[in-house]
């Protein structure tokens, strides 16, 4: 068994970004981890940019499918069992990655999750009103105490979660993803993660409609 990870990276429509993306995935790679890319129906220039980098693992979606199936198709063809989920926007830093890269069964971290606002200040708009809502119910309904529960950035072992058996199809993979890891384990680290939130003139996917998506998928994970 080795220590090397694969990173999973949905993006779409993210030609801007691009660029700088891959220049800071590069040293990743240089240290033998797996980069995998999946582009989820994009209609710039984003396949043609990542058909460049030989060391980009990258699948392509005709359509649209949705963050959550890029996701799920990212670990079925992933072929270490360390597993980081990244966003390709660079609202997080590729950077902070290595602080993912700390899961160690003897010292009882079977995984990680972001937190994005730990050591910046949350200004209070609708979006993070959102968060704090959705954090504080998915902490009253699995008794847990995580401050930022939408973030994308999370590393787990590929074994405790069965990528056959996620539903979501969109943003809400996050929330699915982490409850079963909530689940599976109590031994969650926290780490913080440099955040730069983008507007939608910038590219922002997310809308009033996945908010809703997000709430149907706590409440569908309720154990009554």
């Amino acid at each position: 068994m080795t220590n090397y990870y694969s990173i999973l990276i949905p993006i779409h429509n993210e030609a801007r970004s691009i660029p700088s993306l891959i220049k800071k995935l590069k040293p990743y790679k240089k240290d033998g981890h797996e980069i995998i890319i999946i582009n989820d129906g994009s209609t710039d220039e984003s396949k043609v940019l990542l058909e460049r980098y030989s060391f980009v693992k990258l699948y392509s979606f005709k359509q649209n499918k949705g963050k959550g199936v890029a996701v799920k198709h990212g670990l079925s063809v992933a072929r270490n069992d360390h597993i980081i989920i990244f966003d390709g926007d660079l609202e997080l830093c590729p950077s902070d990655i290595k602080k993912l890269m700390i899961l160690n069964i003897k010292n009882n971290i079977n995984c990680v999750s972001g937190n994005r606002f730990e050591n910046s200040p949350m200004v209070l708009n609708i979006w993070n009103i959102g968060n704090i809502f959705f954090s504080f119910l998915f902490n009253l309904i699995h008794k847990t105490n995580f401050e930022d529960v939408l973030c994308c950035a999370k590393a787990f072992y590929k074994k405790d979660i069965d990528h056959n058996k996620l539903k979501s199809k969109n943003f809400d993979i996050d929330i699915e993803i982490l409850s079963i890891l909530v689940e599976k384990t109590n031994n969650i680290r926290t780490v913080s993660l440099k955040y730069n939130r983008r507007t939608k003139k910038q590219g922002k996917k997310l809308n009033i409609f996945d908010t809703w998506v997000i709430l149907d998928r706590i409440i569908r994970l309720i154990r009554f």
